[in-house]
């Protein structure tokens, strides 16, 4: 049989990406079926086959944060990929070398990991301008402002998402990706408490979302409601908050994936704070029991503190959860979380407790402020 040419492959391998970026994971998994099958038949290129390997790597952490929790578990695992990639890694040059660095960056950002994500994708930034394609540079663009907008490096991130936006808007394929943009910068806004500016974007994306196939779109405006909800809740309007979030969570494209653990754990709190113990420890149990499925440590670690807050105090699992959320530079959750037990604790009567955690507190609101040293 006649050998396949690697550059026909490799022109393969590019669609598959497309669809990868996308999240058209019907189109991606015919596309990765396809690549192997020829892969097979393939006259030899080790550079190729990198390549491949990189694809393969990008197309599980697509499935990750989109798939139901449980149909992820027959994959090949990420690590083991990684290791793969990473024996070779000396090899890689020029546009391999960018997607080895970038899709890295991906791998810690997907284990929460948001500064070593950003110093991957820093040095992928260094051979982004052997890549030609500008929605790879939106792609870039967007992943960074994403891993500065979860350390709390609100301007940065804005920067770039308007440079990710500017480019997603030249290519009607890519409207998922503009409502995204519209969604991070509402995330970005609502943490600066520009409330009402928030609450614009995702209204608009919500808008926009309507242009979209359904099954995607149902998905994403479960995202968007679960925002809203978050919104009308540090405004105080808690009934409000609530409607937000059963609506998202009454989507079942969002409710199903690792993003609905989310919304479980908002649920679960505005209850218990409404002193709805019933519904709220409803919404926990569902929330720890996704989460441990998905093998979520920074929401197994939210929720067990909510849950030693509003039903069963312990001093071990609260300090283990909260040390979690530290290590991870998730320091907005550690002052939000270290102040409501400072306040619980105080209310006890335990004075050296709520001292200890004002003083995390203040910890954490020291840490966003210094985080731009760490990077």
């Amino acid at each position: 049989m006649e050998k396949i040419l690697s550059s026909q492959v490799g022109i393969k391998i590019n669609e598959w990406y497309r669809f990868i970026r996308t999240f058209s994971v019907p189109d991606a998994e015919y596309l990765k079926e396809q690549v192997e099958r020829e892969i097979e038949n393939m006259e030899e290129d080790q550079d190729l086959l990198l390549y491949y390997q990189l694809m393969e790597f990008r197309h599980r952490l697509m499935l990750e944060s989109l798939e139901p929790i449980e149909m992820n578990q027959q994959r090949p695992t990420l690590p083991n990929l990684l290791k793969e990639i990473e024996h070779k890694q000396s090899h890689v040059k020029g546009t391999l070398d960018y997607y080895s660095n970038f899709f890295r960056g991906m791998h810690e950002f997907h284990n929460k990991n948001y500064v070593a994500a950003i110093n991957f994708y820093k040095v992928a930034e260094e051979h982004l301008k052997n890549v030609p394609d500008d929605i790879e540079r939106a792609e870039f663009h967007y992943k960074l402002a994403d891993a500065y907008y979860r350390i709390d490096q609100h301007f940065v991130s804005l920067n770039h998402l308007e440079k990710a936006k500017e480019m997603y808007s030249t290519s009607e394929f890519y409207k998922a990706k503009v409502v995204g943009c519209n969604i991070k910068f509402g995330a970005n806004m609502y943490d600066l408490y520009r409330l009402d500016e928030a609450e614009s974007y995702y209204r608009e994306a919500l808008s926009l979302v309507q242009e979209l196939n359904e099954k995607k779109a149902r998905r994403i405006v479960g995202v968007i409601h679960h925002n809203i909800g978050l919104v009308k809740k540090r405004a105080g309007k808690i009934e409000n908050a609530e409607d937000e979030f059963q609506k998202s969570i009454q989507i079942k494209e969002h409710a199903e994936t690792i993003s609905g653990i989310k919304t479980l754990y908002m649920l679960s709190w505005l209850f218990y704070e409404k002193g709805k113990t019933d519904k709220g420890n409803q919404y926990f149990t569902d929330g720890i029991s996704r989460a441990n499925i998905a093998d979520d440590q920074e929401y197994i670690s939210k929720l067990k503190i909510i849950y030693a807050l509003y039903e069963e105090y312990n001093e071990l699992e609260v300090n283990e959860s909260l040390v979690y959320l530290e290590d991870k530079n998730l320091w907005q959750d550690v002052a939000e979380l270290s102040e409501k037990l400072a306040d619980y604790n105080y209310q006890k009567g335990n004075f050296e407790m709520n001292r200890e955690y004002l003083k995390r507190t203040i910890k954490a609101q020291q840490q966003i402020l210094k985080m731009t040293e760490a990077l």
